[in-house]
């Protein structure tokens, strides 16, 4: 069938998780069907960027706005009862483009990526598709209770609006995604339950062991622009490696990852490195001994473990980041503060043959649990439903 995909963002390059998961799904779903692909776009696309799609659809749309605009109606959506980030991502001249690509297509299926674009459906006839990804809400909520009390307000009043939004497009739908169990679970409504949970994965060929020199003790790499992980760096930095460093005074740490803060750089120094995008990230993860993502909020599957696992690099994590991987989190080492964190990596820099072991456990995990090609089936359950369900309602 023909499927066409809207998404908030090009899905490429992949330096953000939305980013990662369209593309990879794009290509899944372009083995049995065609793809149109309409992406929204808040800065210029570029050919490298549409090369690398280019080859999973039979067409491309690049729906352009600016940031600028993307704040003002991110603020009008508020005033009307809307989440910030759905207005922000809502413009009536791309819905124009949208529309006529639907007219000129007549696709069987309309895929959405994130209740982001949920708005660009809302009077189409034709199936539709949801992928939730994360629970929106559940992150909002948390993100709440951090910062000062302006962040704090603002932050509580968008989780109340996406509880709401979240519930209210569930039956604009005819089906529904989601990353993880514990995503599902946070979700403010009922029908949840009939969610189909489509993990991520990894590209456990480009994400293999190399031989290569050990560089740094301790990695951790994201879009570092992404709260959540400006919060885990400087977890690391301030409060996890001091604790490290009185035991061992030259360890090494090398923070990776597209677009860091301003605040994520002030925590360079002569033992850590803040590198900013890095063309093979990969190299980061077979020069570094241990992976350390000390996460304390967000929602959603960490990519970033499924990589250091598929590298075979032993993981020290929280809680929150190891729910997600449901039985996997077996193969990492816990901690639930920066004490408990710190002692798991000394642990293993102390015993590098533990660390080998579990790095060995965890890539025969991600090979048997989370390839990306293992997760096509539910995937393509979710379309049929989608197809099958038709257009059950507009909300």
């Amino acid at each position: 069938m023909k499927i066409l995909v809207i998404t908030p963002r090009f899905p490429h390059p992949l330096d953000k998780g939305d980013k990662l998961r369209a593309y990879h799904q794009i290509r899944l779903m372009s083995k049995n069907h065609e793809i149109v692909v309409c992406a929204l776009s808040e800065r210029p696309v570029s050919q490298t960027s549409l090369d690398a799609l280019r080859p999973w659809c039979s067409r491309i749309e690049v729906l352009s706005f600016s940031p600028g605009r993307g704040r003002r109606a991110g603020l009008g959506a508020m005033v009307l009862g809307l989440p910030y980030q759905v207005g922000y991502f809502t413009h009536s001249e791309a819905a124009g483009r949208f529309r006529a690509v639907v007219d000129e297509e007549r696709p069987d299926l309309v895929f959405c990526q994130l209740v982001r674009t949920a708005e660009y459906v809302k009077d189409l006839s034709c199936p539709c598709l949801l992928d939730y990804m994360d629970a929106f809400s559940s992150g909002m909520a948390q993100r709440a209770t951090v910062g000062g009390p302006w962040a704090r307000g603002a932050h509580a009043l968008e989780h109340r609006l996406l509880e709401r939004y979240e519930r209210r497009v569930f039956d604009r739908f005819g089906a529904h995604t989601i990353i993880s169990e514990r995503d599902r679970a946070a979700l403010p409504f009922g029908q949840k339950q009939s969610i189909r949970v489509v993990p991520n994965g990894v590209d456990s060929e480009v994400f293999s062991p190399r031989d290569s020199e050990i560089r740094w003790d301790l990695l951790f790499v994201g879009n570092m622009a992404y709260p959540p992980n400006v919060r885990a760096a400087q977890t690391l930095v301030q409060d996890i490696l001091p604790r490290i460093r009185a035991h061992r005074p030259g360890i090494r740490v090398l923070i990776a990852g597209a677009n860091p803060t301003a605040a994520v750089r002030r925590l360079a120094s002569d033992a850590v490195e803040v590198s900013g995008w890095v063309d093979d990230v990969v190299d980061c993860y077979a020069r570094s001994r241990v992976f350390v993502a000390p996460m304390e909020w967000g929602t959603g599957m960490q990519n970033k473990l499924l990589q250091a696992m598929a590298m075979e690099l032993p993981c020290v994590t929280t809680p929150l980041a190891s729910e997600a991987l449901g039985h996997s989190a077996g193969v990492m080492r816990v901690g639930s503060d920066p004490e408990d964190l710190a002692q798991c990596v000394v642990a293993l820099l102390d015993q590098p043959e533990v660390g080998q072991s579990l790095g060995r456990k965890g890539r025969e995990i991600v090979v048997s649990q989370f390839q990306w090609e293992s997760t096509a089936q539910a995937l393509e359950g979710a379309l049929q439903q989608a197809v099958v369900m038709g257009r059950p309602d507009d909300g």
